[in-house]
């Protein structure tokens, strides 16, 4: 075998693990294209890098389902699940919401930024969500979608997944972020992703206090942190 052969079979052998991948990234580009959000909880590059990086997850075969903690209206929830059908990966996708609303605020949640977010503000009801998903012909599917509604405390553990690879926690206050962890513990499998949404908020500072205490008590398992627009994102070891 001549070099030139021996270099283009190195050069096919270093390309092929990111093909996947990078096919990944061009359809959600085409998604965030063909759809619009739903709502203005999350912006469209807020979108993208949450898609980039559960792109990174499939590409990388991470076992484990994928869950959602506070779904409002749908928007990240309907990508997620667009992505999946695309890809027939075999993950389920778990969504948990109250359906009721904000909670009440802790202490942690107290912002000298404004009053903005008080219980019982951002309501969206089940049924719409549902209604979301059938009207995207996104309902049935193999990944589900496994829709709960519940307040995050709440959730039983029968209700979750045995492994999780992929989680978007979207909870706004302290105790709901921490209350998703909670529930994740012992969940997460090695090489998981998770993002916060509103780590970097000014009105909203206890999503980004329960974040941190998390990482303190969990640093031996955290490979990487840092923040994107408003994201907190983990990768784990």
């Amino acid at each position: 075998m001549g070099c030139q052969e021996e270099s283009l079979l190195l050069y096919f052998a270093l390309e092929d693990p990111r093909k996947n991948y990078v096919k990944m990234r061009k359809m959600v580009d085409e998604l965030l294209k063909k759809y619009a959000p739903i709502s203005d909880q999350v912006s469209r590059d807020e979108l993208r890098i949450i898609l980039t990086e559960f792109a990174k997850i499939l590409d990388a075969e991470i076992p484990g389902d994928v869950v959602e903690f506070g779904c409002y209206k749908g928007t990240t929830s309907l990508f997620l699940a667009r992505i999946l059908r695309k890809t027939n990966s075999g993950k389920k996708l778990f969504l948990y919401d109250s359906f009721a609303g904000l909670p009440e605020k802790s202490p942690e949640d107290l912002s000298q930024a404004g009053d903005d977010f008080q219980a019982g503000e951002l309501v969206a009801t089940k049924r719409e969500l549902v209604q979301a998903f059938a009207k995207n012909n996104l309902l049935y599917q193999s990944f589900g979608p496994i829709i709960i509604k519940s307040w995050f405390s709440d959730i039983r553990d029968d209700q979750l997944p045995e492994k999780i690879s992929f989680a978007f926690f979207d909870g706004d206050f302290y105790r709901s972020i921490r209350d998703s962890f909670a529930k994740c513990a012992g969940k997460f499998s090695s090489g998981a992703t998770i993002i916060v949404d509103d780590y970097v908020n000014e009105k909203l500072p206890g999503a980004a206090k329960a974040v941190d205490e998390w990482i303190m008590g969990h640093r031996q398992s955290v490979a990487k942190f840092w923040t994107e627009k408003s994201l907190g994102i983990v990768h784990l070891k």
